[in-house]
């Protein structure tokens, strides 16, 4: 055979060949093209955990200590709270949304319930909460927060650039802002102060905070203190902060696992009034936490 003849019996499948090595280069070089975009597509479907949703169950009682004026009243609400039996007088629930970095926006809902029958007789023990705001470095700033009792309408407090509005729920759009007033730096609540600790080290030494109490600024002095608490049968090491203030005998105890800073019990004393108090113990570990630690534990500065 001449090699023209070789050449014409042998080109069909050279080119059939190369056809198909530019075909799959094409193809190598599109797949190569469109990866980038199919990871980025990938990371766009499934979404970054930036909260942890901490879902709290705790049981509540009444307590009196004797020493309210209206000791008679007390007694009373206290013999209905022991209606509750083991399970206590109500139940309250906190559903907490927290950055697992320890950086980013925070919200913390909390109702407090009264059980059964005892929800008439204690309707006004029915409590709703809110407190939200912003996480830096593990500490919370607190921005925003509503407080509503029984069938009152709910009080809102808002902060914004340092100044701090109150106003009253259901209020009519048309209705003139509140006064603005300042706001005290490091400005807390009790719902952030009991969960404000889960990223960053339990406090040591006394110190001073602004407290909001229902819509009220109060000067807290707060001496943390080395305790230990019968939780679920056993005695947990803890760190007491309990909260005093000059300017109403309305107290705050809140009871942190020195572990990794879980509030397993909150105090709320009702005043000198009643000399009640309202004792929130947690029911078990919130599903959520150990996102929240392993955060923690991750980052050298905590």
């Amino acid at each position: 055979m001449t090699p023209a003849a070789t050449s014409l019996s042998t080109s069909p499948r050279c080119c059939a060949q190369s056809r198909s090595r530019h075909v799959l280069a094409g193809l190598l070089l599109c797949a190569v093209a469109l990866l980038p975009r199919t990871v980025q597509a990938q990371s766009a479907a499934v979404p970054h955990l930036a909260a942890a949703p901490l879902q709290a169950d705790w049981r509540v009682r009444l307590e009196s200590d004797g020493k309210g004026t209206d000791s008679r009243a007390a007694q009373l609400v206290v013999l209905l709270g022991g209606l509750g039996g083991a399970e206590g007088v109500a139940t309250a629930q906190d559903t907490v949304s927290w950055p697992v970095s320890g950086n980013g926006p925070y919200r913390i809902d909390s109702t407090l319930t009264p059980r059964g029958a005892l929800a008439t007789l204690l309707r006004r023990l029915h409590w709703v909460r809110t407190a939200s705001g912003s996480v830096s470095g593990g500490q919370p700033t607190l921005l925003a927060a509503s407080n509503q009792k029984g069938d009152s309408p709910a009080t809102q407090v808002q902060i914004d650039q340092g100044q701090m509005r109150i106003r009253t729920a259901g209020e009519a759009a048309s209705a003139a802002l509140p006064p603005s007033q300042p706001a005290p730096a490091g400005l807390t609540d009790p719902l952030t102060l009991s969960w404000g600790y889960l990223q960053r080290p339990l406090p040591v030494k006394p110190f001073t905070v602004p407290l909001l109490i229902n819509d009220k600024v109060q000067t807290a002095h707060i001496t943390p203190q080395r305790v230990t608490l019968q939780w679920q049968g056993q005695d947990v090491a803890c760190t007491l902060l309990d909260a005093q203030s000059a300017q109403s005998s309305a107290t705050l105890r809140i009871w942190l696992r020195q572990s990794d800073g879980l509030p397993l019990q909150v105090e709320l004393g009702m005043g000198d009034r009643y000399g009640l108090d309202v004792v929130q113990t947690l029911a078990g570990v919130p599903d959520g936490l150990q996102s929240v630690l392993a955060a923690r534990r991750a980052d050298p500065a905590h």
